[in-house]
């Protein structure tokens, strides 16, 4: 796993010209997931999936027709 120190050792290699393009990156990555990944583990996501399914879909999945 990076740490943060890693990154702000990457980041201090970058020259100034590309800073203003970094910068746009990290804001957008911030916008986009940044949030939604840390407010919310694997277990919350996992459990928001809905399967419609027949309830003895799990024990004879093999006799339905999966390919519809």
């Amino acid at each position: 796993m990076v740490t943060r120190e890693e990154i702000i050792a990457e980041i201090q290699k970058v020259p100034e010209k590309h800073l203003d393009e970094l910068y746009h990156i990290v804001k957008s990555y911030e916008a986009v997931g940044g949030d939604e990944e840390s407010s919310q583990g694997v277990m919350a996501r996992l459990r928001q999936i809905k399967i419609s399914a027949p309830p003895d879909f799990s024990i004879k999945a093999n006799l339905y027709d999966l390919e519809e």
